[in-house]
């Protein structure tokens, strides 16, 4: 029994998904991304984030305080993000009612074969990370 409370307490404990922000497209093609993980997701904020559209408010960003971990992702995938959106706020994506960041579809001839990365505020790093496997895409520390 003790070793699953130990378990338990270490899934509790592993960082989540607060915000994606692009760092910029790369001259091959490939997307820059930092994937910003918290171990305070309940508090989780940042200035403007209820804001709506989001859109409107330049440079949205957590609060420093906030961020325990960044990682990088380079990917061939372009991701719309929820801080340009000009529908939702990020309270709205706090709310779990639109994702934090999902696969933009534009330039596709057809729906991907093995579905639509999205990602979701509040998820686990390993949960980032086994959707970015799906797509043989890794993160870099």
């Amino acid at each position: 029994m003790s070793d699953l409370n130990d378990e338990l307490l270490e899934v509790e404990e592993e960082p989540k998904l607060g915000f994606i922000r692009l760092i910029g497209e790369e001259s091959d093609g490939y997307y820059r991304y930092e994937f910003i993980f918290t171990n305070n997701i309940n508090e989780f904020w940042g200035e403007n984030f209820e804001y709506k559209p989001c859109c409107l408010c330049n440079g949205l960003t957590p609060d420093d305080k906030y961020i325990d971990e960044i990682h990088i992702v380079k990917m061939k995938i372009k991701l719309d993000l929820i801080q340009d959106n000009c529908c939702f706020s990020f309270s709205d994506a706090t709310d779990g009612i639109i994702a934090i960041a999902w696969e933009n579809m534009d330039n596709y001839d057809e729906y991907p074969e093995e579905g639509r990365i999205f990602f979701m505020f509040g998820e686990t790093l390993r949960e980032v990370e086994d959707k970015l496997a799906v797509k043989n895409i890794l993160m870099i520390n």
